[in-house]
């Protein structure tokens, strides 16, 4: 984790208050040690869609539903998510359901590069995109993600200093972390230097790129 510990804490006790659905939602993913978005990072997501206004939000990564909900309850967008784990989304639906924003959400289970590819056949497009997935996967998935991406949309990419991790020297990262180290910083590079895009990363959270079209 980037932010100290004290910092988190703090937030809690002084961000904004959430409905009462999503504290309860949060408070039973960490007791089941269910990843979810840390406090500062949700408080600039909620900033960003407040400023963005987007009607359209695609999430890459859906886990329980808890950033689906804080998305859909900070915008008047609709959201397609995509989760691979079949338990995770049957628990996302019911999480979603009791929130009463299942009219507004679309969970679609399978793998998330083949979903991405459909929903480019269908000439999808998107005004905002939460990647929060498998973090090796962000730079094979980003050719498919900047095409459902609409004009002038942002792509929000979270965990991507990997806890300060990805500040280490690759010698001095296990073995079986080296790919994921390798292609986040590939992934981070290529967004900075993309002639789409322009990008910023900022120090929040486990690290947050956010990427908007120039389109």
């Amino acid at each position: 984790m980037i932010t100290n510990l004290k910092v988190l804490e703090y937030l809690d006790i002084i961000s904004p208050v959430n409905s009462q659905t999503v504290e309860e939602i949060r408070s039973v993913a960490k007791e089941n040690y269910i990843p979810i978005i840390k406090r500062d990072t949700e408080n600039l997501l909620k900033f960003v869609l407040k400023m963005q206004n987007p009607k359209s939000i695609l999430e890459i990564g859906c886990a329980v539903g808890y950033s689906a909900i804080v998305m859909l309850e900070n915008s008047g967008a609709d959201i397609v998510t995509v989760e691979k784990m079949p338990e995770r989304v049957e628990e996302a639906k019911k999480n979603i359901k009791y929130a009463n924003l299942e009219d507004r959400a679309k969970i679609i289970e399978g793998d998330a590069g083949e979903i991405l590819e459909r929903l480019v056949n269908e000439n999808k497009k998107f005004d905002f995109i939460f990647m929060d997935a498998a973090k090796a996967q962000y730079i094979t998935w980003l050719p498919t993600v900047k095409a459902l991406l609409k004009d002038k949309g942002i792509i929000f990419s979270d965990n991507c200093l990997q806890e300060g991790d990805l500040l280490e020297s690759s010698f001095a990262i296990r073995k079986r972390d080296k790919t994921i180290h390798k292609r986040m910083r590939d992934y981070i590079y290529l967004l900075l230097h993309d002639e789409d895009l322009e990008s910023w990363i900022f120090s929040i959270g486990d690290g947050v790129l956010l990427s908007r079209s120039r389109r």
